[in-house]
């Protein structure tokens, strides 16, 4: 299966000693940067959409109902697709890129509600860059809850080898699971019910015990009344979740999972999270328990709103990039990023990169082609996207 560069994340500032100021910048700003892709930019998804052998850049915008498309010409600038923006009669929520037919051609996920139902719009990938609706889409998720649109994964669950969507909204206590059919096709939602009593849940999918079957982690935040607790229900391989796999853990105020990956290179993925204005980094012990790591957490200053890991400086340890917004108009935003050296991590050079206001998105990948990751963020309060080129 074609593999697609896709990524959100969140940032921070913490001071930067003597030893990061006399040092280059890790991250500069593209030539291009930054590329108008329309007002209110969220999501945002780097990936061959054409199959140019070039990274293209997808962006979700909320409030005027469309996705655009623009193409990437393998030196890190971008051109709107033929037909673009995609636009939508209804506003999208959080999107994702997947091969959900098994053609080899990035498709399209957009989860939507209304006054009675949550959806999930899958669009099929033409490979020219234009997006058309499978038959039977879209897809009920659940009723509705609130005004919360449910964000969507695509993974294959019950291992397949075709694509499933996970769905939730975060204010609802129960994760929908969607099983595809490989050929753009969904069965209706297995409904896997999280720890009740909370407001706000966060959740990440990985193999936590090494039985090469995928795990579910969530925490639920602080109620005031009781404190907020991570779990992790061992995978069955079939899209079950039967049990708890190692003990529940009781977590900090403003705890939120923002991603489940092998940090410390032990092939164990390890939980990044965030803590209001800092962020952390627990590790896998591989039995279900999770210890902090040296140092963790780590002050930012503002709270992260996603959290990408990716070896940004290429020295083979997992790195944290991160993009923070302030609370406070004019939502000043700035991206951070921590070097992992397999212990634990530093300020890189340079910080903080400023980006446009409103970046609770950002994405990673190699859009000038030059062998170094960069980074591309998201400006819900303007109408461009920041590319910072990795040096």
């Amino acid at each position: 299966m074609r593999k697609f560069a896709l990524v959100l994340v969140v940032g921070a500032w913490i001071c930067c000693g003597p030893r990061a100021r006399a040092q280059e910048p890790l991250l500069v700003p593209g030539p291009s940067s930054p590329v108008k892709v329309g007002q209110g930019s969220g999501r945002i998804l780097l990936a061959d959409i054409n199959r140019d052998g070039h990274l293209d850049l997808v962006t979700q915008h909320l409030l005027g109902s469309n996705i655009a498309l623009l193409s990437g010409d393998g030196g890190g600038h971008f051109a709107w697709f033929d037909g673009a923006p995609l636009r939508l009669g209804y506003q999208p929520g959080a999107a994702a890129i997947g091969d959900v037919n098994n053609d080899g051609i990035p498709d399209l996920g957009i989860p939507s509600r209304d006054a009675g139902s949550e959806y999930v719009h899958v669009l099929l990938g033409d490979g020219r860059g234009g997006f058309k609706p499978v038959p039977g889409s879209p897809f009920t998720v659940s009723a509705t809850v609130k005004t919360y649109k449910p964000s969507l994964r695509f993974l294959d669950v019950n291992e397949d080898r075709n694509l499933d969507i996970v769905a939730a909204n975060g204010r609802r206590n129960t994760v929908e699971i969607l099983f595809g059919d490989g050929r753009g096709g969904f069965s209706s939602p297995s409904v896997i019910a999280l720890e009740p009593g909370h407001n706000n849940y966060t959740f990440a999918l990985g193999d936590v015990d090494g039985d090469g079957h995928l795990d579910l982690l969530f925490e639920g935040d602080d109620t005031g009344v009781e404190p907020g607790r991570m779990r992790t229900l061992r995978g069955d391989g079939k899209g079950g979740f039967p049990g708890d796999l190692g003990p529940r853990s009781p977590v900090p105020s403003g705890f939120h999972v923002k991603a489940l990956a092998d940090v410390n290179g032990d092939r164990r993925p390890d939980v990044v999270f965030n803590s209001r204005t800092e962020l952390g980094v627990w590790i896998n012990q591989g039995d279900g328990r999770f210890t902090p790591a040296e140092g963790s957490p780590w002050p930012l200053g503002a709270e992260a709103f996603a959290v990408v890991v990716a070896d940004l400086n290429r020295d083979h340890h997992a790195d944290l990039v991160a993009a923070t917004v302030d609370h406070t108009k004019p939502f000043r935003s700035r991206v951070v990023l921590l070097l992992g050296d397999g212990h634990s991590f530093t300020l890189a050079p340079g910080l903080p990169f400023p980006v446009g206001l409103g970046a609770y998105n950002v994405a990673v990948g190699d859009v000038n082609e030059d062998g170094k990751p960069d980074v591309a963020t998201s400006s819900f309060e303007g109408d461009g996207v920041t590319i910072l080129l990795g040096r």
